[in-house]
């Protein structure tokens, strides 16, 4: 006589699938091994499928959206599984090319939100596009022409961040009056909509932003000034380094600031951090980014963490991540294009059913060790800056490699400049073909796509090739070894390209973005046009 199903397993499906959808995705897909009864639960249920895959695939879903009401969960799924394919079953040889205006070919050029946005310090000139726009794409195109950016009479712009989704431009200015004697009344953010006619930004708590308290030097050392301006959702920061030494070509230390604000809140703050580098080199030393809303990574010697949580005092450091080895030129990629936050969260959901985690992502990190010709690219999980069991949130001294960094990375060599693009666990890096020799000075290169998230790697349905086994590299000048086991799928384009062909590499969730060099110009390393290719 067959026994009859007591406790949980005698509740209807519909509302055992209820209850497992309460569970996160691991645990999910662990109970589907425990009986027959609760897979069979598990293969019916279309929401719990896409739970697993969102989770597999670390993403997020975005929710309370029109999408809601036309978009069965079983379409999604689909969708979602096709997206994951796609990755490595594009065709790399189908693409387009975008012409970029002459003025701009040796412009500072970033990409946001499809948009290539455009700045030319020179001539204090600014320019944003679409990049090939769909029918369903926000749409921004806009010129500032040269001396328009500041508004402010004898202040000239040095460094602007866009932000299509939020309709925002940030100007950093610098206001060139002797008379000023404090850095703090010559420096400012201006902030505007990038349709905008000059006016105060709807969401903006003002038209400026002050800063306070920046270092300064004595006027008898020689400086170079470096700046960075970033921001995402709710936060603005502005970097300022200035290296200083007192003759010769060796530069003694390296004073930085960085203040940050809720510029939809307040247009003044006090979350300001500064340090200073001993002996570091011409070039950038230090980089920061974004970790989601509430969190900050300092990159330089070491990796700081810090929580900007509260504006109202100054970042809280959470966890040092000590770096294996001693670097310098650093440079942080992690784009969060497709991050849905605060403010931006509607206009996203418009466009898309899911989004990254910004606790489950990649960041890249280029960078080299000193007297290298090699490049190094660090690919890290942001998964261990919020692990409190590395240490995290406990303010240790200082996390040593071997407790952080092993299982949570890998590091590949590049021949001097990294060609690496990032998007959420995605990775696309320009290597040499096989068939180089030591004497090629221009070579050829084969792009590998590279997926890190835990489903490519579980299921990739004999799509690329799967690489669990660590691997290593040798650091000749410092004569060490580094071993790094992240999983990832790989799969390497039988299409080759030449050395002006990648110069950079940009990407997001849809598309790959190939800049070209400008060939007609042999001195100069600017970009006349970009390659669009669709995944």
């Amino acid at each position: 006589m067959k026994s009859r199903s007591t406790g949980f397993l005698a509740l209807a499906e519909e509302l055992q699938s209820y209850i497992l959808s309460l569970l996160p995705y691991r645990d999910i897909l662990r109970c589907t091994t425990v009986c027959r009864t609760l897979r069979q639960t598990y293969m019916s249920s279309s929401e719990l499928q896409y739970i697993t895959e969102l989770g597999g695939q670390q993403l997020l879903p975005v929710s309370d959206t029109d999408l809601d009401n036309h978009t069965s969960i079983s379409k999604r799924l689909q969708l979602l599984r096709d997206k994951a394919h796609a990755w490595f079953k594009f065709d790399i040889h189908s693409f387009e090319n975008v012409s970029i205006p002459e003025q701009y070919h040796d412009a500072k050029t970033s990409l946001a939100d499809r948009h290539l946005c455009l700045f030319n310090e020179d001539e204090q000139s600014a320019k944003i596009f679409p990049i090939l726009p769909k029918p369903s794409q926000q749409r921004i195109e806009r010129d500032w022409p040269s001396g328009s950016l500041c508004p402010i009479p004898n202040a000239d712009s040095i460094e602007v961040f866009m932000d299509p989704a939020q309709n925002l431009i940030a100007i950093a200015c610098m206001i060139a009056d002797e008379t000023l004697e404090m850095d703090d009344e010559r420096l400012y953010i201006d902030l505007g909509t990038l349709d905008g006619d000059g006016g105060v930004h709807p969401e903006a708590a003002g038209k400026t932003l002050f800063l306070s308290g920046l270092p300064r030097c004595e006027d008898s050392l020689y400086t170079i000034e470096n700046w960075k301006l970033e921001g995402l959702g709710r936060h603005i920061a502005f970097r300022r380094s200035l290296l200083v030494h007192e003759g010769g070509y060796k530069f003694g230390e390296e004073i930085w600031f960085m203040q940050i604000w809720d510029w939809q809140h307040s247009t003044t703050s006090s979350c300001v951090l500064s340090d200073t580098i001993i002996n570091p080199e011409v070039g950038e030393s230090l980089d920061f980014c974004f970790l989601g809303n509430d969190r900050l990574l300092i990159v330089s010697k070491d990796l700081k963490l810090y929580s900007i949580e509260d504006l109202s005092q100054a970042p809280q450091l959470l966890a040092c991540f000590l770096m294996p080895v001693s670097v310098t030129g650093i440079q942080c990629l992690l784009p969060m294009d497709d991050i849905a936050h605060s403010s931006q969260l509607q206009m996203q959901a418009q466009r898309t059913m899911w989004t990254s985690d910004p606790k489950n992502r990649i960041l890249s990190l280029i960078t080299r060790t000193r007297d290298a010709t090699n490049s190094l690219a660090f690919i890290i999980s942001t998964r261990i800056f919020f692990d409190s069991q590395a240490g995290v949130s406990d303010r240790m001294a200082g996390i040593p490699w071997e407790h952080w960094g092993p299982l949570n990375a890998r590091i590949f060599v590049h021949n001097w400049r990294c060609r690496v693009g990032v998007s959420g666990n995605r990775v696309l890096q320009a290597f040499p073909t096989m068939n180089m020799t030591l004497v090629d000075e221009y070579p050829n290169y084969l792009l590998h796509m590279m997926d890190f998230s835990p489903l490519a790697v579980e299921r990739r349905q004999g799509l690329g090739t799967v690489v669990r086994e660590p691997s290593t590299i040798e650091i000749p000048e410092l004569e060490e070894t580094l071993t790094t086991s992240l999983p990832y799928v790989e799969v390497v384009s039988d299409r080759i390209f030449g050395v002006d062909q990648v110069m950079d590499i940009w990407v997001d969730k849809d598309r790959i973005y190939l800049p070209k060099l400008n060939t007609e110009e042999s001195d100069s390393d600017g970009i006349a046009e970009l390659e669009v290719i669709e995944i």
